[in-house]
């Protein structure tokens, strides 16, 4: 490799070595839900052409979308893919095998997510589960604690979701930890209530990672996405973070990707425009409520509503990240408001981290990491309108909206 090119791009596109794999650079597709689904959770064919077309964009590894592991579990959203049966198995081996017949060297992580109470009872054909009853104010739906035989139950489903990625060619798996699903729940004082050895915030963690590499040997790559701080009080904090992070190096996973917040603030997570009528037209939560009160809610309610929201700011997890890479030896991911190479350079450089993951500004651009690397681009074109995102909440696949307008003129 020309060293003159690592050091422009700031080592940006050089491989990243991690415990039980190699990346063959440093730009990451962070999970991001497609959208492609059929209605009992299997991947549809088109999937092959979102992951092509990422791999040929030029990241050096593709996160799927959250993959639920039972269908108690599940999302809300009507498209999202599962993994709880081994039928799911050779759908996703097919996906996988013809993307890396064309790139061979891309490497594939599934996603394993369980909403527990964030999720929809409607959607499940189940009670939503969590570690307590507190309902989250986003769903509010009624919340059935978990016993202590459904809580081992779920950490078995784990270690068999995991064990069917493997299955299908996936070269590891990603736990999702972060957003309020139900590895946060149990891992925040602000659900996690129990009196019971289920109240220790990092045991259903560990159990799952356990139940993870039981199922496909201790080489078996695993990332971890955290949220480093949430909105709740009381809440994770940044220390929490750490503290968890650090009890994760006794594990040899392979990195922690770095996110913030939960749904009950749900676009503090992804930070930037809240198109509110959109959301009234396209989340299920909202759109059956009749339009007079939709509008009475605009008038007396919305502005106070939205003013919990965290203006977008570019880089908004970085600071937090590189705290945590100060106080870990685990390799740090950040995603978040990166949106041109500066900042990514900025990342490896000056805050140390390992890499960067990216969202959506491949959404908007899945070409955008080649275009970097050919000097064609400093910035992305995503304007954070988050059309995108209020639109995971309907029956369309995932796109950008921004793109469709262009188109369209």
């Amino acid at each position: 490799m020309n060293p003159c090119v690592a050091i422009k791009d700031g080592g940006l596109f050089t491989p990243l070595k991690l415990q039980n794999i190699t990346l063959k650079n440093r730009v990451l597709r962070s999970a991001t839900y497609e959208g492609l689904g059929d209605p009992s959770g299997c991947p549809r064919t088109e999937l092959a052409n979102v992951y092509r077309n990422l791999a040929q964009g030029g990241v050096g590894a593709i996160i799927t979308g959250f993959v639920y592991t039972s269908q108690a579990g599940r999302a809300m959203h009507p498209s999202q893919c599962g993994i709880d049966d081994d039928k799911k198995t050779e759908e996703w081996k097919t996906i996988i095998e013809q993307v890396k017949n064309d790139f061979p060297d891309i490497r594939f992580f599934m996603q394993l997510a369980h909403t527990g109470r964030q999720t929809r009872s409607e959607v499940t054909g189940q009670p939503a589960v969590g570690v307590s009853s507190k309902k989250c104010t986003y769903f509010r739906q009624p919340v059935t604690v978990l016993s202590c035989n459904e809580i081992e139950t779920i950490i078995r489903e784990f270690g068999q979701a995991a064990r069917r990625a493997k299955a299908a060619g996936f070269d590891g798996v990603q736990l999702h930890a972060a957003h309020g699903y139900l590895i946060h729940q149990f891992l925040s004082p602000w659900t996690n209530t129990r009196r019971d050895r289920w109240g220790h915030p990092h045991l259903f963690l560990e159990e799952t990672i356990r139940a993870v590499k039981s199922s496909c040997g201790q080489n078996f790559p695993l990332l971890l996405k955290l949220s480093a701080a949430d909105d709740n009080t009381p809440g994770i904090r940044l220390s929490d973070t750490i503290e968890t992070i650090q009890r994760m190096e006794s594990f040899h996973i392979d990195a922690v990707e770095i996110s913030y917040g939960t749904m009950e603030y749900a676009l503090n997570i992804i930070r930037g425009t809240c198109p509110v009528d959109l959301v009234l037209h396209a989340n299920p939560l909202f759109n059956k409520t009749p339009r007079i009160f939709r509008n009475l809610w605009k008038i007396f309610r919305e502005k106070s509503y939205t003013s919990r929201f965290i203006p977008f700011d570019k880089n908004y997890n970085m600071e937090a990240a590189a705290q945590i890479k100060k106080a870990t030896s685990l390799p740090v991911i950040v995603v978040g408001g990166i949106r041109d190479k500066e900042s990514m350079i900025t990342a490896l450089t000056t805050y140390g981290l390992d890499a960067i993951s990216l969202c959506r500004p491949l959404i908007c651009d899945p070409d955008w990491p080649q275009k970097i690397k050919a000097g064609l681009s400093l910035g992305s074109a995503c304007t954070n309108c988050n059309v995108c995102t209020i639109q995971c909440d309907s029956p369309q696949p995932l796109q950008c909206h921004q793109n469709m307008k262009k188109e369209l003129r």
